[in-house]
């Protein structure tokens, strides 16, 4: 199924959901602000922004930018009041995971989208009248020897009533004048003229400064500006006749106040510089929402630490870097089953906690706490002579997460597997040591939970080799490179011993078998994977590599239809070794009625055998597996046995017809148990299928 263009579902006839969202919309933005629209108007063209929004969280290819010309619109629509942009985002932030359920950071990646496109509108605004601004003023004050009283009067209705705060420096730096949007953003309480600007006696002339500033402080540089502001314009405006800036300067109560700057140089009659001209627009809001929407980006939401985005680079800085470092991935064992135990806040509730463990166990070293995955995270430390060893790390990770956890009422404990990298390399890429990392706790987490380990570059090569092969199998499967070998199952050579009947208290006979076999009594389908960089993999390989990759069921299916054909052609059973995901499918009876019925053959010639070692953790499905497969007709079987009571049971309560029997080891009390075992499985009508002595079949090479 491809996904629709969001252009296209945009277009679309608006759901009643979405029209009620942009009513909700609509409401916010006209109690905020006015636009020369009419309501309806202003809807239709939100329900297209909601649709637009909702396509382009759905969509395949994820490309949040196109989400800027909401937040143009807005500015557009001249929806531009001081809680315009703060609704629309509360709104959307509601509206957009109610309509789509997308993924949070999808919705905050649309919604800094949609802002950055307001911010950007607003900016490309401001410039437009700050230029406005400025080339008003560069034409008043040239004309200010022809026509002063004209040029005044004009230059005096800009300066005085429009938002932006304007401050009129002479060419040493000193202020002339500043109109009273600028006193009101700096918080100035001076002196104010009549006519609304700051200046000697209410009005400061262009030909001089003011003679008092005691008596008028508004024109003291040190009273308007801080120091260090006045520093900032003043290196500024050393660049050039003109400049654009952002500027932090101190607010009303000495809070900071981010600006927009635009520097410019007013020319007299012979173009000689006379005055520099500063226009300050208050963009502290939109600094803020950009600032906010920038640590949402690389923090995690939940616990407040950095993200994946945020922690690749510190990871190159520190590799580029000489000296050692550590680098520690771990994996939160319990957090699944407090999400589904207890509850999800309960969850995120213990992700909190182990966040603060993390970074307490670490207050000490220069190290940086990260999580990066939903229960994972990873610690870099920039080793010192101090730096504990690796053993040292992991033991005080395990005590500081092992102490419970209440949650809910509930006492939980903690652990986590850990795998762990030191290295003093540099230049190293910090994905590779990522995976190194990630690769060894893996590695320690297959000896059970709450296990560490250290970095092996031999194993872990090994380790790569084999994963390489697994991920080319679904091409190899696609382009035909794996194969099916049917090997003949058959009475052993008579010649072969059986083996020693052990002894017992009992004297009971052994019956004889009950399925008759003859020389040639089946064929048994194998898998071969001739791959030519890493040799033959055997059918077995190929039955884990499918279960490791989650290709078992592409793979059954290809292997029961194309032997179940040969079966029919030749009119001999065949037996067909499934792997353990493949045993406790719950639709395996589906897959294998589908290649009976392509096929043609006859139920009693699939002889279908299980995986017992699926039988520890899902004996109920596999069991139900077999139970439907007798209905069908099918005969069954269990490979990989062992001789464990489990399997024991099974196969009399199942009234197996056979099983495969694995080469026991070289040990004489293993070989003894086996030659126990075999009599057994025969006296309850079970064939046996192995090449070790005693058994009903072999398969032939």
């Amino acid at each position: 199924m491809t996904d629709t263009p969001p252009e296209v579902r945009a277009s679309e006839e608006p759901s009643e959901a979405v029209a009620a969202r942009a009513e909700a919309w609509t409401g916010e933005l006209v109690a905020g602000a006015y636009a020369p629209m009419a309501r309806p108007a202003i809807r239709a063209a939100l329900e297209r922004h909601l649709a637009l929004l909702s396509a382009l969280l759905t969509a395949h290819e994820f490309r949040p930018d196109e989400a800027a010309p909401v937040g143009e619109w807005l500015v557009t629509a001249r929806f531009t009041g001081q809680t315009s942009l703060q609704r629309s985002i509360e709104v959307l932030g509601t509206a957009l995971p109610a309509l789509v359920g997308a993924p949070a950071e999808r919705v905050t990646a649309v919604l800094a989208a949609v802002a950055a496109g307001y911010a950007n509108a607003v900016r490309r605004q401001i410039f437009a009248e700050q230029e406005k601004v400025r080339t008003a003023l560069m034409l008043t004050l040239e004309q200010t020897r022809r026509e002063l009283h004209d040029s005044e009067a004009r230059f005096r209705q800009v300066f005085s009533s429009t938002s932006v705060g304007i401050a009129i420096f002479d060419l040493d730096g000193a202020v002339v004048e500043a109109n009273p949007a600028l006193v009101r953003m700096l918080g100035h309480t001076g002196h104010t003229g009549d006519d609304g600007h700051t200046g000697d006696d209410g009005h400061a002339g262009h030909d001089g400064h003011a003679e008092d500033d005691a008596e008028n402080p508004g024109l003291d540089p040190e009273k308007l500006f801080e120091p260090g502001d006045l520093v900032a314009l003043r290196s500024a405006w050393e660049s050039g006749d003109s400049a654009r800036i952002e500027q932090q300067f101190a607010g009303p109560v000495g809070d900071p106040m981010w600006t927009n700057v635009a520097l410019s140089v007013v020319r007299d009659a012979d173009g000689q510089p006379k005055y520099r001209v500063a226009v300050f627009e208050d963009v502290t809001e939109q600094r803020v929402l950009r600032d906010y929407l920038r640590h949402q980006a690389l923090h995690d939401v939940l616990t407040g630490l950095p993200n994946r985005q945020s922690f690749l680079p510190r990871l190159e800085q520190a590799l580029n870097r000489p000296g050692s470092i550590t680098l520690c991935y771990l994996d939160v064992d319990s957090v699944a089953i407090v999400n589904d135990g207890i509850g999800y806040e309960a969850g995120d509730e213990l992700l909190k906690v182990v966040a603060q463990r993390l970074t307490a166990v670490f207050a000490g070293e220069d190290a940086t706490v990260a999580r990066i995955g939903g229960d994972e995270f990873v610690v870099l430390i920039e080793d010192s002579a101090d730096t504990p060893s690796i053993s040292a790390l992991a033991e005080a990770i395990d005590t500081e997460l092992s102490e419970p956890v209440y949650l809910s009422g509930h006492g939980v404990g903690v652990s986590a597997g850990m795998g762990f990298v030191r290295t003093s390399a540099t230049g190293l890429d910090a994905m590779s040591l990522l995976r190194q990392a990630h690769s060894t706790l893996r590695r320690a987490e297959s000896g059970g939970k709450g296990q560490w380990g250290i970095y092996d570059a031999g194993q872990d090569a090994r380790d790569r080799t084999r994963l390489a092969l697994i991920a080319t199998m679904p091409g190899a499967l696609e382009n035909g490179e794996i194969a099916i070998d049917y090997r003949p199952v058959a009475a052993p050579d008579p010649a072969t011993p059986h083996p020693a009947t052990p002894h017992t208290h009992s004297a009971t006979p052994q019956p004889a078998t009950p399925h008759p076999v003859t020389p040639h009594t089946a064929v048994t389908a194998r898998l071969r994977w001739d791959e030519p960089e890493f040799g033959v993999v055997d059918h077995e390989e190929c039955l884990d590599f499918a279960d490791t990759l989650g290709l078992s069921d592409q793979l059954g299916a290809w292997l029961l239809e194309e032997a179940c054909a040969f079966a029919a052609a030749e009119e001999l059973p065949v037996i067909v070794r499934l792997s353990a995901d493949q045993s406790r499918d719950p639709d395996l009876s589906a897959v294998v009625a589908e290649a009976l019925r392509t096929s043609g053959l006859a139920p009693q010639h699939l002889w279908l055998s299980l995986h017992s070692g699926c039988l520890a953790g899902c004996q109920e499905v596999v069991e139900d597996n077999l139970t439907t497969l007798a209905d069908m007709g099918v005969r069954r079987l269990l490979h990989s046995f062992t001789g464990g009571l489990r399997e024991l049971a099974l196969v009399q309560r199942q009234a197996l017809h056979g099983v495969e029997v694995d080469a026991p080891p070289d040990e004489p009390i293993a070989r003894t148990a086996l030659a126990t075992v075999i009599p057994l499985l025969r006296s309850i009508g079970t064939l046996v299928i192995s090449e070790v002595p005693g058994a009903d079949l072999t398969v032939r090479r």
